[in-house]
């Protein structure tokens, strides 16, 4: 009998090592630290979160989540990789990771997952001084000639609404938006509101056009990670942290670090 329940405890305890070992190979596999710098990219133009400055993109949207990955133990190169549009595509692809910030999207939901928003984005007009007019709603613009950059988001409901409804041209940059301004070609340029302020301060531009003081909209920004990024696993761990910073002013602080400590450098197209 006693040879019987001896067998039996001795099975027992086997079942339980091999049923261990292969939780914890699986929890390794699944978790062990990836063996490769995660490619991180984002807008070119979109100060203080995310903005070209030479052959990288930095900005606050950057320092957050360097912060963030050497917490984690991870390694990340932040490079240009083209227009807002060629960024995303990118994304698309797998070729980039992470973008460094973005608006939620339907169409952007398809291809990335998103983090927990980080922080937000007033999304405003710009228009040629002097030939502001009044707007209060979206319907407002209805018979106005506008321009927007080429692969900007402004939010899925005014997305939807631009696209239905109003009368936009898209150019590639900020400064050709304003050109169109400058000439009357366009009535409004749709754009950030600090992305806004900063092109005005760094083009000595406040003397030529103005901001409207009504907002089209009010924007979440989210850290995304492509689907086909082996670094997707790393979600809810970045979320985490992203709720930690949040929580204890670390975003904040950064945010504000950059909208005051702001570097401008005139970049050539490749």
């Amino acid at each position: 009998m006693w040879r019987i329940i001896g067998r039996s405890i001795l099975i027992f305890l086997s079942v339980v090592f091999v049923a261990t070992f292969i939780f914890l190979a699986v929890f390794y596999f699944q978790h062990r630290p990836i063996n490769q710098t995660a490619k991180i990219s984002g807008h070119p133009e979109w100060p203080p979160i995310m903005y070209r400055f030479g052959d990288k993109i930095i900005g606050a949207g950057p320092e957050i989540i360097a912060k963030i990955f050497a917490e984690i133990g991870l390694t990340a190169d932040f490079d240009y990789a083209g227009s807002w549009d060629e960024v995303q595509d990118k994304a698309r692809s797998g070729e980039i990771d992470f973008l460094v910030a973005a608006y939620s999207t339907e169409e952007r939901k398809t291809y990335m997952e998103y983090s927990v928003p980080y922080t937000f984005d007033p999304v405003i007009l710009v228009v040629k001084k002097g030939r502001g007019f009044s707007y209060e709603i979206w319907s407002d613009l209805l018979g106005l000639k506008g321009v927007a950059t080429l692969g900007d988001s402004y939010g899925q409901q005014f997305d939807d609404y631009l696209k239905n409804n109003l009368d936009v041209d898209v150019v590639v940059t900020p400064e050709e938006a304003v050109s169109l301004l400058k000439n009357n070609q366009a009535d409004y340029f749709i754009y950030s509101l600090y992305s806004a302020e900063r092109m005005m301060q760094s083009k000595n531009l406040s003397e030529e056009v103005e901001i409207l003081p009504e907002y089209v909209s009010t924007e979440n920004f989210y850290l995304t990670v492509s689907k086909k990024s082996p670094f997707v696993k790393y979600l809810p761990l970045i979320n985490s942290l992203l709720e930690k910073y949040k929580e204890d002013g670390t975003i904040d602080r950064i945010i504000w670090e950059h909208k005051n400590n702001f570097q401008f450098e005139e970049n050539v197209s490749e």
